[in-house]
């Protein structure tokens, strides 16, 4: 399988939303035919997301140095590669879509930022699962 090229502006999206710790996106990412709709996080919360769900993943957190000082060095280098979004849904079955995801950028075929999105969305199931984005276009990944 040929090497993917990665998006430039989905990256520097990703790296912006990594630097700043707090800062979230609404987004929806197409990853090999499955849709993902939630918001794009950092690195950083995507770890403490995960902590919360499940203490005994700290290993995994970077910065507890639990796995050495080689696993921190070797996942920091490569935290410019990854997308992390807390997701709400997507297509298909919202229970295998829900949830943390860390994705690499490669993977990505096509991404759209969603403006206005609000997470009480009382639209109903169906139109939720048409769900069009509102505001901004859908960036395809070239191959």
């Amino acid at each position: 399988m040929a090497k993917r090229d990665i998006d430039p502006v989905l990256q520097q999206l990703a790296q912006a939303i990594n630097e700043s710790g707090q800062a979230t996106a609404p987004i929806t990412v197409a990853v090999h035919g499955t849709v993902l709709n939630g918001a794009l996080i950092s690195e950083q919360r995507y770890f403490a997301e995960l902590v919360k769900g499940n203490p005994l993943m700290s290993a995994l957190e970077p910065a507890s140095d639990m796995l050495g000082k080689e696993y921190a060095k070797e996942a920091e280098a490569a935290s410019d590669r990854y997308l992390h979004i807390l997701a709400t849904g997507g297509r298909g079955n919202a229970e295998l879509t829900e949830g943390l995801w860390r994705i690499s950028l490669e993977a990505v075929d096509g991404w759209t930022l969603r403006a206005g999105v609000e997470a009480d969305d009382d639209r109903g199931p169906f139109a939720r699962l048409l769900d069009t984005p509102v505001a901004g276009a859908w960036h395809a990944a070239t191959d």
